[in-house]
């Protein structure tokens, strides 16, 4: 085991002197912080008992130093426990390798703490803006890349109101009203996240500005005669056809037969993100001759992981905008807000209730509300942010902006 040791002014240095030396791979042994800067010993090919030995009294540790020294030749306990034959895990050997994770894990902790130290002595009004998002739910990553976007901000502030516009600032949104210009637009995404009910809104949101005559309904679900029915009855309400396509001719047939209407919502079947029929499902949509648009029902009373999975599930049916539903039955939205900053794919409308369509709104002006309702969300729960949850959710975040 060779160890190497490190010293820089800060932690982004020194860190960024370990990473150019040993790679991604390098375990860190120890951290210490000094007057003249931060020190640190790591290596690539960390054996416990070689460590010990060297810990021991009389054992020699490398001193710290600006660089890594140069490899030196395999010594002869190296060659010999290279050369001996692997043998069988023993309790002792598991019990060893459980303290050396053990060891790992509070390194790392110590280092994610030292990293945020560091950060928020070298830079308050980052770590404000860290916080103040942290205390939002907003995902580690995202926040990093925020921090990257507003770095050449001359006027960056920390400030509680200035986080708030940042945030909402990154969240892309359509530029228009889409279901207004007319189209065929395709609402996917798993079942109960309410695509039948947001299809209703958004015909109603269209008879209000261009009338009944010019809309028609398709269903693809011949799973659940429940949601065949709903359908029927928002239809019949607005004077709208209703038809059915279970497979991709018949789509094919009837959105020939829709090409007078201005306007055709397409109602797909709700399977879960890991339900095997998912592909057939969305290759119906892709396969077909029209120019159909999709959009991606995302639900907001969800984790953040499962809206990740929805996410990457329907990523194949090539959607071109989110519809955030759910966002009055959320206990937070920083995941939300977090997936879908994250997927890079504008924000085009946000249900917030049951009522048709008073509960359906154009997100471009109301990104302000949204990242308003997240903070009275966050106040609600009352969740402390404190220097600990910083340090172990943010820390990493930091660390890899050292790379």
């Amino acid at each position: 085991m060779k160890i190497n040791r490190f010293k820089g002014q800060d932690m982004r240095e020194t860190m960024r002197l370990v990473r150019d030396a040993l790679g991604p791979d390098a375990v860190i042994l120890e951290t210490n912080r000094a007057d003249d800067g931060v020190e640190i010993a790591a290596a690539i090919d960390f054996n416990p008992v070689e460590y010990s030995r060297l810990q021991a009294p009389g054992g020699k540790i490398p001193q710290f130093a600006q660089r890594p020294t140069a490899p030196a030749e395999t010594s002869a306990v190296d060659r010999v426990a290279n050369e001996a034959p692997v043998a069988t895990e023993t309790p002792e050997i598991r019990r060893l390798r459980d303290e050396v994770e053990n060891i790992r894990y509070l390194l790392e902790e110590q280092l994610s703490r030292l990293v945020w130290d560091d950060s928020a002595r070298r830079s308050p009004e980052e770590a404000g803006i860290m916080r103040n998002l942290a205390k939002l739910g907003v995902a580690p990553d995202v926040v990093a890349g925020l921090l990257r976007r507003i770095a050449g901000d001359d006027e960056q502030a920390g400030g509680w109101s200035a986080s708030l516009k940042y945030l909402a600032d990154a969240l892309t949104t359509t530029e228009e009203d889409l279901v207004c210009r007319g189209g065929i637009f395709a609402l996917v995404g798993p079942t109960g996240v309410g695509k039948t009910t947001t299809i209703a809104k958004l015909a109603a949101r269209y008879v209000m500005s261009h009338g009944r005559e010019d809309i028609a309904f398709v269903t693809t679900d011949g799973y659940k005669i429940a949601a065949r029915e709903q359908l029927e009855t928002f239809a019949g309400i607005l004077g709208a056809p209703v038809y059915e396509a279970t497979d991709h001719d018949a789509l094919d047939s009837v959105l020939r037969g829709l090409v007078d209407k201005r306007l055709v919502l397409i109602d797909t079947a709700g399977m879960g993100q890991k339900d095997v029929r998912l592909a057939q499902q969305l290759g119906c949509l892709s396969r077909a001759d029209a120019d159909i648009e999709v959009l991606l029902t995302l639900p907001a009373n969800v984790q953040s992981e499962t809206m990740q999975e929805i996410v990457s599930a329907f990523g194949s049916a090539a959607p071109s905008a989110f519809v955030l539903t759910k966002v009055d039955e959320a206990a937070s939205l920083g995941g939300a807000l977090s997936t879908m900053i994250r997927s890079g794919l504008p924000l085009a409308y946000v249900a917030n209730g049951q009522r048709v369509p008073e509960d359906l709104h154009f997100a471009h002006p109301r990104r302000a509300w949204l990242v308003k309702s997240a903070v009275e969300l966050m106040n609600r729960r009352g969740q402390p942010v404190t220097d600990e949850f910083m340090a172990q959710h943010y820390g990493e975040a930091l660390t890899d902006e050292c790379a």
